[in-house]
Parts: C-alpha cells; sequence; structure tokens
C-alpha cells in the first residue's frame, strides 16, 4: 500500500462521520430556505400582507426573505469565533437546533387575518433565529470536511456539502409541488403550506442523531494546544483581510444568482401564467440534476484548480440568464423545466462545488472557521437576501427584465474579478 493510500485510509472514518453530519445540515439549511423561499414568493403575501397592493405585498414578502440574511453574519461572528475556540462539533449542533427551531415555529405562525401585525413581526423574527443558525452552519460544514479529508480529494469530499444544499431544495420543492396538487387550493394557502415547515424537526432531529458522537479534526486539536498561535479577532482579520475580501467578491454572483432562480424566477413564472406546481416541479428537476454535477465539479477543482472551475460556471450562468427567462415565457412545462434544468443545476454547480474546500484552505485553522463564516455570510447578505427583492423592485420600475439583467451582469464581473485575484489553493497544506 502507498504512503498515499495510507494516510487517506487514516482518514476515511473521521472524514464519512463529518461529511455524513455536515451533508444532513445542509440538507436541513437548505429544505428550510427553499420552503421560505417558495412561501414567500406564493403564499406569504397572501396571508401575512394581504391589505396591500400585490407588488407590494410581495415586496414586503421578499423583504422578510432578506430579514434572515441580515442576521447570518451575526451567525458568522458568533458561531465563527465560538467554532475556532470550543470546537466545530460542539458549534455545529447549536447552529442546527436554532435553524430548526426557527422553522417549525413558523410553520405554527398565526396569520395576519388572526392576529393582525403581530404576524408579519413574527415572522421576522423567526426569520433572524434562523438567519443567525444558518450563520455558522454552511462554514462549520465546510471547515468540518476540509479538516479531516485527504489533501488530494477535498474538493470532492467537500463539493458534496453544496449536493445537500439541492438535496434539501429538491425536498421541500416537491413536497411543495405535491401538496399543491394534491389539495384544493383555498386548503392549500390556508393550512397545507404549514406541513413541511413543520415536518424540519424531523430533520433537526435526525442532524442531531448523527452529530452528537462527532470527534474534533486533529487539525484543531492539534492546533489549540499551541499557546502562540491564538490571535485575537481583530489580528486575524488584520492579517486575513484580502482574502475575506477576496470570497465576499466571488460569493456576489453565486448568492444573487440562487436565489433569483430559487425565489424571484418563481415568482415571475406565476406572472407569466406558469402554474405553481410546473414552477415547483421545474426547481426539483434543477435539485436532481446539480446534486450529481456538483461533485463532478468538485472531483475536477482537484484536478484542474478551484478558480478554473469556478470561472467556468461564472461565465456559463451569466451568458444563460437571458434565454432562462425567455424560456419561462413560452409556460410550456417541458422549457420551463429545462431552463430551471440547465441554469440552477449546471450554471450553479460548479461555482458551488469549489466554495467549500476553496474558502476554509485560505484561512488558518485558529481562524478558519471565522474567516470563512464571516466573509460568506457578508456576501450573502451583499447579494443573496437582496437579490429577490432588487429584482422585484427593477421589473416593476421598467415593466422588463433589462434592468435585472443589468444587475446580474454587474455583479458578475465583480465575482470573475475576485475570482482571479484571490489565490489557488488545491493541492496546498492546511495553515
Amino acid at each position: 500500500m502507498t504512503r498515499e493510500a495510507q494516510q487517506s485510509t487514516q482518514h476515511e472514518p473521521a472524514y464519512r462521520r463529518a461529511l455524513a453530519a455536515s451533508v444532513s445540515g445542509q440538507a436541513l439549511e437548505w429544505y428550510d430556505f427553499a420552503l421560505y423561499g417558495l412561501a414567500a414568493a406564493i403564499i406569504f403575501p397572501k396571508i401575512f400582507f394581504p391589505d396591500v397592493d400585490p407588488v407590494i405585498g410581495v415586496l414586503a414578502s421578499f423583504a422578510t426573505f432578506a430579514v434572515g440574511f441580515v442576521a447570518r453574519p451575526i451567525g458568522g461572528f458568533v458561531f465563527g469565533r465560538l467554532g475556532d475556540k470550543i470546537g466545530r462539533t460542539r458549534t455545529l449542533m447549536i447552529t442546527i437546533m436554532l435553524m430548526g427551531v426557527g422553522t417549525v415555529l413558523i410553520g405554527m405562525l398565526p396569520t395576519y387575518g388572526q392576529i393582525g401585525l403581530f404576524a408579519p413581526l413574527m415572522l421576522v423574527v423567526l426569520r433572524l433565529v434562523q438567519g443567525m443558525g444558518i450563520g455558522g452552519e454552511w462554514s462549520g460544514s465546510a471547515v468540518l470536511v476540509v479538516e479531516t479529508a485527504p489533501k488530494e480529494r477535498r474538493g470532492f469530499l467537500s463539493s458534496l456539502i453544496n449536493s445537500g444544499e439541492y438535496i434539501g431544495t429538491l425536498i421541500a420543492s416537491g413536497l411543495f409541488a405535491l401538496l399543491s396538487l394534491a389539495m384544493p387550493e383555498d386548503a392549500f394557502h390556508s393550512w397545507g403550506w404549514r406541513i413541511p415547515f413543520l415536518l424540519s424537526a424531523v430533520g433537526v432531529l435526525i442532524c442531531w442523531l448523527i452529530r452528537r458522537k462527532l470527534e474534533e479534526p486533529e487539525t484543531f486539536t492539534a492546533a489549540i494546544e499551541i499557546p502562540t498561535e491564538n490571535p485575537t479577532l481583530m489580528q486575524s482579520i488584520r492579517s486575513e483581510w484580502r482574502h475575506i475580501l477576496g470570497i465576499i467578491g466571488i460569493r456576489m454572483f453565486e448568492n444573487a444568482g440562487a436565489y433569483i432562480i430559487l425565489a424571484f424566477a418563481v415568482t415571475y413564472a406565476e406572472g407569466v401564467g406558469v402554474p405553481t406546481s410546473t414552477t415547483t416541479f421545474g426547481v426539483s428537476v434543477a435539485s436532481v440534476v446539480a446534486i450529481f454535477m456538483i461533485p463532478i465539479f468538485g472531483r475536477l477543482s482537484d484536478k484542474i484548480g478551484r478558480r478554473k472551475v469556478y470561472m467556468i460556471g461564472a461565465v456559463f450562468l451569466i451568458l444563460f440568464f437571458w434565454p432562462f427567462f425567455l424560456l419561462l415565457d413560452t409556460t410550456n412545462a417541458f422549457w420551463v423545466w429545462l431552463a430551471f434544468g440547465v441554469a440552477y443545476g449546471l450554471g450553479m454547480s460548479p461555482m458551488l462545488s469549489v466554495e467549500p474546500a476553496w474558502f476554509a484552505e485560505l484561512f488558518p485553522t485558529r481562524f478558519r472557521y471565522s474567516g470563512t463564516a464571516i466573509s460568506a455570510n457578508i456576501a450573502t447578505v451583499l447579494a443573496g437576501g437582496l437579490a429577490p427583492f432588487i429584482a422585484v423592485g427593477l421589473m416593476a420600475l421598467t415593466g422588463n427584465l433589462v434592468l435585472v439583467m443589468v444587475y446580474l451582469a454587474v455583479l458578475a464581473v465583480i465575482s470573475l474579478i475576485a475570482a482571479r485575484l484571490t489565490p489557488e489553493t488545491v493541492g496546498t497544506e492546511l495553515r
């Protein structure tokens, strides 16, 4: 047996457990977020903002969607620092509970018609709780897998974390579509939409059972035993600011693109006459494609580098966005499904496949959780959470998609420049 094979075998039990914990957590996170995105587009304007103009209702609903993103950097700071102090595994136990509790309680909320303004206010509070938990979840999962995986397989193995995102999206959109087809529309809008939110409790239990026996990565336990390698948060930020800015820039287009496809496009499709069931099934088709394509691109990044794979995806997606909306305009089910499958599955997959390994490899061990969490979540606020809100506003302002396309093109240019300036990390040793 070669030395590399021996090292891989030694790593195997640890990275398999870390992978199971991380993938299940990402599946739950994106199950929760996909549910909220779908409900914000279809359900919430009618039950939480019924007394305003429909366009204003959609804007208000997407504003609550964005509120959760505002809490994510706070969660990133808190749980990132906690993860670098008390450990990755204990911190991830806290984040998964916050996420799940927020989602289940949203499913139990009274409507505006029952308690008035308290309903949307409570919705905002629960989105903040969700956002805090999610702010530490993805970054912690990425760090956990990267620190336990063999160096030559970090891109592939950590990419499976983001495959978990699409597993969660698939379950959420599939369940939403199934319920909308199986139930009368009035019943679905009244109480049927709550069922997927309440079922999040099952996901929380599964994740908790997987994570409760996790051990800390050896890379982390070795680092905390060296007193000299314990810089303050501000010292770490000052020494790593270039990497932080690089990640923020890289995530701008990826984040905006994901939520334009997942949330804004659902509203747009309904506006041009596409049935809800067709749109949600389109997101399901896209998720299936992405589940399989992300690991392929992750493996490719172990061969040709993180930067090249990311730039392939970014260029493809910005070129495809205009055809994407043209396909939605046909209102034909096949073309709608194809549009979601290509844009959300193939366009997003290369970018998502490299981010966990690329970002975590940039930082030293004692700042890895914090650095990844802070930078990734700031980008999410600047681009992801605001994207559907901005797109709806631009669409209402002009009556067409031209300014939406300009907005996406600007973000794509920012991300491509950031990717070009950020160091390549494939094959490097963890610091």
